[in-house]
């Protein structure tokens, strides 16, 4: 059986195989919107055998039937996604129940809306590329708008947002020569698509909104998403290296519902693809022309950061954490990585010049994912192992970044790339030390162990408070990447965890309350990043129930912000809550896998103690 559950198609003279079931469209037909006689001939079908692609006639897989209680987030179940520490576990932890779920928000229904009946038109297709398609998949690809572009000046103004807020944590591309070819009309279709996916988180709602015809950031991401994947599954891109390119920038996507694939493909098909160039044995040998290797550098040292910024990647499935392994005989990220600046770039106004901060900033990650995989490799031995040292490295660490990163010292509570990598770090340590804190609280011989890690978490909580109350002063959190977002979910999720416990001082849950709606304050100024779209409404039904948020909801449902407002929201009533209805059970809604970590499938709750379930 294959990975679809149907049967393997036949091999050359081989008996087709049994027919199926009525009504039953193969994968390929069905994308095609083709009819498919599977149902009588069985196995390969004569549409796929006639156009030669019988390895990929196979059947959709089936979905199983479930009622309301199989919605359930069950934390004993073998194969039940399991919740992310850094939100989903801490608050299953923290509250010990489920509920019954509310109704998930979807924007499926909410797509591009162009102003013109007819779409497909040179001035739509100006500047990509057009695939070789046959006429039933061009068809079939133009109603889905696939071709279908925004209008040239917002089209512009998604590229500049791109390279301005996204690339410069993950520069996998050349930006000049992408620019380019989409001057030129030469550039991929797909990474250009790919592209139009991150920056649609940071555009102007204008742009959006008024411009594009999107309702919102989500129905704008995800119409993205969706036709930068069908580009990709008609393999209408055949350079792998723009695969590869376009395959690191999607993994950085969390839409504002669970999604198939999401990140965690992409990333896998990115790390494939980066063994299918040869990519690691090409920096080894160092034989590329110089602006060539430079750009397989910084492709391979994305690859390298992207598991530890996502950090259960590394956690869920240890065979990612692989390529963590393979990089002593690669040399060290540095700035001089970096592609020339050239003066013909300014005059396209899409590009702005890269800064000191920004140059340093890949550095930088480098550096700290390779602490992270020290900490990793003590964290999963067998023996128990004393952390403290490595937390010294991580402090000496914290202590020149400042330097290295060229950030004056009046600047370090401003600048975003500075402010984003601390942040980062002490997310790293608010994970270990509650890992470690867990593992000894447990075993009296290790007392001072735990006493010590439950220490160095808690300045790592006030640590990341700071932060948040800077961000949230500068009202800018939607110019940092997703990666920082996710970081003061975590954030929150730690103060309910503080709150709720009765192990606790008052103290502690005083000010664990505090910071409970100092945090909401701020993630309240990105309620429209599909990610919090997604998180916040759980977090507000535990704040509402447990009564954790110190500032007063206003009477009734708290309305969206109209298509019209800018992304930027007021903060006076930014911890408002939803007047929720009576329910029998008085714990929240923790279902699903909210953040879109559907690689965490591959972890068995409890296989690295990461939470007590006694």
């Amino acid at each position: 059986m294959n990975s679809s559950g149907s049967e393997p198609p036949r091999a050359s003279g081989e008996p087709r195989t049994r027919p199926v079931t009525a009504n039953k469209a193969c994968v390929p037909c069905r994308l095609r919107k083709v009819k498919c006689d599977a149902a009588a001939v069985g196995l390969p079908c004569s549409s796929c055998t006639s156009r030669e692609r019988v390895k990929d006639c196979v059947l959709p897989a089936r979905k199983r039937r479930t009622n309301d209680s199989e919605h359930r987030l069950d934390f004993q179940s073998p194969r039940q996604t399991e919740p992310d520490l850094l939100y989903l576990n801490i608050l299953n932890d923290a509250v010990k129940e489920t509920t019954e779920p509310r109704p998930r928000h979807t924007t499926s229904g909410t797509t591009y809306c162009p102003r013109s009946d007819n779409n497909f038109t040179p001035r739509n297709c100006l500047r990509i590329k057009l695939p070789q398609f046959d006429d039933v998949d061009k068809e079939y690809l133009v109603k889905k708008g696939v071709f279908d572009l925004p209008p040239p000046a917002h089209l512009d103004a998604l590229i500049k947002a791109y390279f301005d807020h996204v690339h410069p944590f993950c520069p996998v591309i050349n930006r000049a020569d992408f620019i380019r070819g989409y001057r030129s009309g030469t550039c991929s279709l797909f990474l250009l698509r790919a592209i139009l996916t991150p920056a649609s988180v940071h555009a102007p709602a204008d742009v959006l909104i008024s411009g594009c015809g999107f309702a919102s950031r989500s129905a704008a991401q995800e119409s993205f998403f969706c036709r930068a994947k069908l580009v990709h599954d008609f393999a209408a891109e055949d350079d792998p290296l723009v695969m590869l390119q376009g395959s690191i920038i999607l993994c950085m996507i969390v839409l504002d519902h669970p999604s198939d694939p999401d990140f965690g493909y992409w990333l896998h098909n990115a790390v494939r693809l980066a063994a299918k160039l040869d990519l690691r044995n090409i920096c080894v040998r160092e034989d590329e022309p110089p602006a060539v290797l430079k750009l397989y550098r910084r492709i391979w040292w994305a690859l390298y950061v992207r598991p530890s910024l996502d950090i259960f990647h590394v956690f869920a499935n240890p065979r990612r954490s692989r390529l963590l392994e393979d990089t002593p005989a690669i040399k060290p990220r540095t700035e001089d990585d970096w592609e020339p600046e050239e003066v013909s770039d300014a005059p396209s106004g899409l590009l702005s010049p890269v800064t000191p901060q920004q140059r340093a900033l890949p550095v930088v990650q480098c550096e700290l994912s390779g602490i992270f995989a020290q900490c990793l490799s003590i964290v999963t031995s067998k023996h128990q192992q004393d952390l403290r040292p490595i937390m010294h490295t991580l402090d000496a660490w914290r202590g020149s970044l400042a330097a290295e990163m060229h950030v004056a010292p009046g600047n370090t509570g401003t600048d975003i790339y500075y402010l984003h990598i601390q942040a980062m770090s002490y997310r790293f340590e608010c994970v270990l030390c509650r890992l470690m804190h867990r593992r000894w609280q447990q075993q009296s011989q290790h007392a001072d162990l735990s006493e010590w890690a439950r220490q160095r978490l808690r300045t790592a909580v006030l640590e990341l408070d700071t932060i948040a109350m800077r961000v949230l002063a500068s009202g800018n959190l939607a110019d940092f990447p997703i990666s920082f977002v996710t970081t003061m979910t975590a954030l929150l999720a730690l103060h309910v965890e503080t709150a709720l416990d009765p192990a606790e001082t008052d103290l502690a849950r005083s000010m664990a309350r505090i910071s409970i709606s100092q945090t909401m304050l701020l993630l309240d100024q990105g309620r429209e990043i599909p990610v919090l779209k997604r998180a916040l409404p759980i977090f507000e039904e535990i704040l509402a129930r447990k009564n954790l948020c110190l500032v007063a909801p206003p009477a009734g449902l708290r309305e969206a912000p109209a298509p019209s407002q800018s992304r930027d929201n007021g903060v006076a009533d930014a911890c408002a809550l939803p007047q929720l209805e009576p329910c029998e059970h008085d714990n929240p809604a923790v279902y699903g896998d909210l953040l879109g970590f559907d690689f965490l499938d591959e972890w068995q709750i409890g296989q690295l103690d990461f939470a007590d379930h006694s």
